[in-house]
């Protein structure tokens, strides 16, 4: 995971509007403010990024809409309301997680974002919710713009159909072995298979050429990426890798499936994504 050194840079004022004409204010802190958090955000541990926690920020039409990731692969969608000097979120379940939830299993989060214009960052107030009453730290984690230009790109967005390792990558009958229960998430580190497959109607018009960027715990694996899918065969596309992850423990493997025309634009069509344990 890249890293980066940023200097906090003091801006004056105080917490929420800015109390000083905006020409005074040092232009990286004039989008610490509430009107203007539509962006990709890092967290910082003193003056070092820690891009495993971070937020995607954008504007909807009640306020803002976020994913945040909190150090795991989980990305959680938040639905947030604009308040005089800060933004309140909350978590917006899947049905899956309705139900956890529902049955006292899990928690949903509750997350206040509250720009101070003092600090030259984003606050971050962190807790959850449970049959209504949230419980929130006092501790406010920092946030700061990620950098742009920086030649790292992160993934954000949940994925939005399953992936799969090992046999299941090549194999489609033990592929369809795995539906009814979900993909097995453990293999073995080293050269990993990793695929998927679709349907050769659902993905569009055959005329145009499919490609996948791929992403290895959350970070865009440049070095390869985009990777060329296979041509259709039984009505299905396969898209897959074999990917080098020669480290133990938790990762996290998504393809970004994408499609161009003869317009040229490269069209996101779905991200298939899985936590895995390499052992």
């Amino acid at each position: 995971m890249a890293l980066w050194f940023v200097v906090l840079a003091g801006c004056g004022g105080s917490d929420g509007a800015p109390d000083a004409a905006e020409d005074e204010i040092p232009l990286q802190c004039r989008n610490i403010h509430v009107d203007r958090l539509a962006a990709d955000w890092t967290s910082v541990e003193g003056q070092t990024a820690n891009p495993k926690v971070r937020l995607r920020v954008v504007e909807s039409a009640d306020g803002y809409q976020a994913i945040y990731i909190d150090g795991s692969f989980v990305r959680r969608t938040l639905s947030g309301v604009k308040r005089d000097s800060d933004v309140k979120f909350t978590e917006v379940p899947d049905a899956a997680r309705r139900r956890r939830v529902a049955a006292g299993q899990e928690a949903l989060v509750r997350l206040y974002l509250k720009p101070s214009l003092k600090d030259c960052a984003l606050k971050a107030f962190v807790g959850t919710v449970v049959d209504g009453k949230e419980s929130i730290p006092p501790r406010a984690t920092e946030f700061l713009p990620l950098p742009e230009q920086s030649g790292v790109v992160f993934s954000f967005d949940p994925a939005t159909e399953p992936l799969y390792l090992g046999r299941a990558a090549t194999d489609r009958a033990v592929r369809d072995a795995q539906l009814s229960e979900g993909p097995e998430p453990v293999a073995e580190m080293g050269a990993v298979p990793v695929g998927t497959w679709s349907a050769v109607e659902d993905d569009g018009d055959p005329s145009c050429t499919y490609d996948m960027d791929l992403y290895f715990d959350d970070l865009l694996v440049t070095e390869i990426s985009p990777v060329a899918a296979a041509e259709p065969e039984d009505g299905e596309r396969h898209w897959f890798h074999q990917w080098d992850a020669p480290f133990s423990g938790n990762h996290h493997f998504e393809m970004f499936r994408f499609r161009t025309c003869s317009d040229g634009q490269r069209v996101r069509i779905a991200v298939a994504g899985i936590d895995a344990v390499l052992q």
